[in-house]
């Protein structure tokens, strides 16, 4: 009985030893198998972005005076202000029915990249304290072209669009009132986006 028992112990132990040394050799092919079916892709680049400007501006800014005898006087001259994006600071006096103001100037893309109009909003004229003047009194801004100012419209690289701006006292008033009337709200916003 004892010998039969160190038989069976002979027998597991030399089939454990074959098991270990299969699962070892299973280990150490299966690694070899893995290293030869795998493979690391690299790529290894760099690349930029070239800097761009954006640079849509106003430029010459010019006075055109009144003619046909109309008297409209210009109390404060506008500007063109805050890194040319602004033109601001017109103050002016309409006398008499026709009166009117004429400024022109160039809206310029300096820039490197192509644009277009985004949205373009004109105000409508405010008049204090009579209000019902402003019905008289026209503000208006197009190409000198005479082409209208449209949403979509296009500036390209170093393209320039000349405009005129207009406030004008109709020549129907028959009444002027008798007391000075402020007109405010005279603004236009251009909104330009790369094209």
């Amino acid at each position: 009985m004892g010998n039969m028992k160190k038989a069976i112990n002979d027998i597991l132990k030399d089939y454990k030893e074959i098991l270990i040394a299969i699962l070892i050799m299973g280990i150490v092919s299966m690694t070899i198998v893995y290293a030869n079916f795998t493979r690391r892709l690299q790529i290894v680049s760099t690349a930029k972005v070239n800097d761009t400007k954006w640079d849509i501006h106003f430029e010459n800014l010019v006075k055109h005076p009144s003619t046909d005898g109309y008297a409209a006087e210009v109390i404060s001259e506008p500007a063109i202000s805050e890194g040319r994006t602004i033109i601001s600071g017109l103050n002016v006096l309409l006398k008499k029915p026709g009166d009117y103001v004429t400024y022109t100037f160039d809206i310029y893309n300096a820039g490197d990249l192509d644009a277009k109009l985004y949205s373009y909003i004109k105000s409508t004229p405010i008049c204090n304290p009579s209000h019902a003047i402003c019905n008289s009194v026209s503000y208006t801004l197009k190409y000198t072209n005479g082409d209208q100012i449209k949403v979509s419209d296009t500036l390209k690289i170093n393209e320039r669009k000349n405009v005129t701006m207009t406030i004008k006292l109709d020549n129907s008033v028959s009444n002027m009132p008798n007391q000075r009337i402020e007109i405010s709200n005279l603004d236009a916003i251009f909104d330009y986006v790369q094209d």
